[in-house]
């Protein structure tokens, strides 16, 4: 075997081992190309599903309101108080909805004047994805991304930056197009010919918004052909033939350097050599769509996520709301109950318990020499700072009454902390929340006409008072330590007297 023989084994055995890693290359981009579909197809289900949560939510509260109505109505006082307010509205069908800060977002609005006049209606941030209807909001997406990275041209700092943005904005722009001829295709099967179906209007709106952004990255290609570059120079300027033949790989959909007057395979004659760069070529130009698809996919999903996180944030908050109107519900309805029974229903010993407020360290005790003020002390009085904790039956009220005055903490009819009440009245019931007692807040249940209220201290100054019952009225509340002294002090004969 000659030397000649053996370089060209040499070379054949060079080139198989590039075309299998080639292969092994593209195989592992399709790979991550089909997981980030996967991917993105199960975000968008997620974010699917969230919203659905959120219209659950809302017919919920909706129930929540309407019931509360309802209960108070039974009450005169109540009834005179529905006959000045209005009804709960019931919520909508759901196809459109808002973002967190409650401010509605348009879908591009087609202007009197073209992009060009500067007169648009892209808005700050391009946001108007969240008012479209569910099954085009990733078509909505796709454009939105396109018209972010549009606006990135202007901020290139080379050459080389700003022909890297126009692919992917070129990319990005035939692949919104391609999804919104398909879902209209889809709409067209699915409703017929209806101009005035909501996600017929809104696709339309979605191609004009297309449109303008098609212009406004014309616009900008225009003003960098003859613009230098920071840094650069003549030897950074774009010659007439360079721009021309830039201008027409553009309009072909295809973007290449415009650099190169000539490709790459034509500077040689020798045909193996060609077909080497060919090869290369096309292995590169395959790699470049998949890593497009993957770049396209990855912003996709960074917007799914940012929203669908937004949307938990705002599912969590009125989660704890319905907990508290429900819970608010819960108590007026126990309370209207036993309103309406010949007598109060028994109570029941829980335990005998010293209040230590969370933030002072400082123990609630009531004061006898001092016409039974409420206050603050800095240590645990075996009589004044202990009380006994009963619970009516049937339900989570309970009452608290002093073991030194024996007289129950209550409300005043002015709306005063007292206690100064010889029995557990409707007057003297509260309600602890469902967090550890180690460290929980209280709810006096006759505050606010039986809407409840959550109990304030002030340590310094040693006041009381009664707080609403929502939401920020409860972060708002004083926290409290039960410690528990003992659970056997008196027998049920003796409670229920």
């Amino acid at each position: 075997m000659t030397s000649n023989q053996i370089h060209h084994d040499g070379i054949l055995s060079q080139e198989k081992i590039i075309r299998e890693e080639n292969l092994a290359a593209r195989r592992a981009a399709t790979e991550a190309v089909s997981i980030s579909r996967a991917t993105l197809e199960t975000t968008v289900a997620q974010g699917e599903q969230l919203q659905h949560c959120e219209s659950l939510q809302e017919r919920n509260r909706y129930i929540v309101k309407k019931s509360a109505r309802m209960i108070r109505g039974m009450t005169w006082s109540g009834w005179m108080m529905n006959m000045f307010s209005k009804e709960a509205e019931p919520p909508t069908d759901g196809r459109f909805h808002r973002d967190s800060n409650k401010k509605e977002i348009v879908v591009g609005q087609q202007s009197s004047t073209t992009c060009c006049s500067g007169d648009n209606d892209y808005g700050s941030d391009g946001a108007y994805v969240m008012n479209v209807p569910q099954e085009i909001q990733q078509q909505a997406w796709m454009v939105q991304n396109y018209e972010f990275n549009v606006k990135l041209l202007e901020k290139c700092q080379n050459e080389e930056e700003f022909n890297t943005c126009l692919e992917i904005c070129n990319s990005l722009c035939r692949s919104a197009q391609k999804v919104l001829e398909d879902v209209k295709s889809l709409q067209e099967k699915r409703m017929g010919y209806d101009q005035d179906a909501p996600t017929r209007q809104a696709i339309f709106k979605l191609q004009r918004k297309l449109t303008q952004v098609k212009e406004l990255q014309r616009v900008m290609m225009e003003q960098k052909k003859n613009a230098k570059w920071k840094g650069g120079g003549t030897g950074n300027l774009q010659t007439s033939r360079q721009q021309e033949e830039y201008k027409t790989t553009f309009n072909k959909g295809a973007i290449s350097n415009p650099k190169k007057s000539q490709p790459l395979w034509a500077t040689t004659n020798d045909q193996a050599l060609q077909q080497r760069i060919l090869d290369q070529e096309e292995h590169i130009d395959a790699l470049q769509e998949n890593i497009n698809e993957l770049l396209h996919n990855g912003i996709s999903m960074g917007v799914s996520l940012t929203q669908q996180n937004q949307l938990l944030e705002k599912l969590d908050s009125g989660a704890d709301e319905l907990r508290e109107e429900t819970k608010m519900i819960t108590r007026r309805a126990d309370r209207l109950v036993h309103r309406s029974l010949w007598r109060k229903p028994p109570k029941d010993f829980l335990y005998r318990v010293a209040f230590q407020h969370v933030n002072s360290q400082q123990y609630l005790s009531i004061e006898p020499h001092n016409k039974n003020k409420i206050a603050l002390h800095n240590t645990l009085h075996p009589d004044m700072s202990v009380f006994d904790i009963y619970e009516r039956r049937g339900s989570k009220l309970i009452g608290i009454q002093n073991k030194c005055t024996g007289t129950w903490l209550g409300l005043s009819l002015l709306g005063y902390v007292v206690c100064n009440s010889n029995k557990f009245g409707s007057n003297e019931e509260w309600e602890l929340d469902d967090e550890p007692m180690n460290k929980t807040r209280i709810l006096c249940a006759s505050a606010h006409w039986g809407n409840g209220g959550w109990l304030e201290a002030d340590a310094k100054t040693e006041t009381f008072s009664i707080g609403s019952h929502g939401l920020d009225s409860k972060k708002n509340a004083a926290l409290w330590s039960l410690i528990v002294l003992s659970n056997n002090i008196h027998d049920n004969d003796q409670a229920n007297m």
